[in-house]
């Protein structure tokens, strides 16, 4: 397969992508339908016989191409056809469980917070864990998966939207509402570890950025400096002084 060829399998694979089912790839536009070009790059590569894509692949398409089926804005890339792009409707009967991906080092902190959106506008919930295992690995090698109960999100007033058919959004996952594996020993001594500052130790050091002590010691000297230039300037004198006098004696 030559490079024109190569090129035309990349246009058509991006317009299936990015204006028709980007949730198949894991992958959610934003308002306007784009979606970041490191992360399209990421998803690309993941597919079976594309490990061997690169951004100037994207490039290529857009020089070469004569009438390329995206459009590139800055770091985002989106389809240039949206007509069959699914909209992101409301959903009031999401499935029992859905299933999300973490880093290790934000879970002690998930644990006691809950989840909130961090990479886009909403999190990403999966309907299947072997998508949210792979969305999650986009971002760290060893996410930790994490099952959504999403009755506990819907009684609590929480909702959800359709993005596609594998995915589903939402603004937040109180801790609660989802479970997940214990923390390892290493997370575990982490966040014993981890200690709130003194909020009057926070406030004196905020209190003394940008100032100075003033000394109520008198017999502290000020302006060393120039106090040891005006010793050193009376020692001259005086033996200059000491001089003068010698020369001034009278001859015997």
């Amino acid at each position: 397969m030559n490079r024109q060829q190569q090129i035309e399998q990349f246009a058509k694979l991006s317009e299936y992508m990015l204006g028709r089912h980007p949730d198949e790839f894991g992958l959610v536009p934003d308002h306007d339908g784009y979606i970041k070009i490191k992360e399209f790059v990421q998803t690309v590569t993941e597919i079976n016989g594309w490990g061997h894509f690169r951004k100037n692949y994207i490039n290529e398409l857009m020089l070469v191409h004569n009438d390329p089926p995206i459009e590139v804005e800055d770091s985002r890339i989106r389809a240039k056809d949206q007509s069959k792009l699914l909209q992101y409707i409301a959903c009031e009967n999401p499935p029992r469980l859905l299933y999300i991906c973490i880093r290790q080092k934000s879970y002690p902190a998930i644990i006691d917070n809950g989840i909130r959106p961090t990479a886009h506008a909403k999190i990403i919930c999966c309907k299947d864990p072997e998508m949210a295992q792979k969305i999650g690995k986009r971002r760290s090698p060893q996410p930790i998966l994490l099952t959504i109960h999403t009755k506990k999100l819907l009684d609590q007033g929480m909702t959800f939207l359709h993005a596609g058919d594998l995915l589903y959004l939402t603004d937040f996952i109180p801790p609660d509402c989802f479970t997940g594996p214990p923390l390892s020993k290493e997370l575990t001594a982490a966040k014993k570890t981890v200690n709130k500052p003194d909020p009057i130790e926070t406030y004196r050091k905020q209190s003394e950025a940008g100032s100075y002590h003033l000394s109520l010691d008198p017999a502290e000297k000020k302006y060393k400096g120039k106090t040891k230039e005006k010793n050193s300037s009376w020692k001259n004198n005086k033996k200059r002084l000491r001089r003068e006098k010698k020369n001034a004696w009278p001859d015997q």
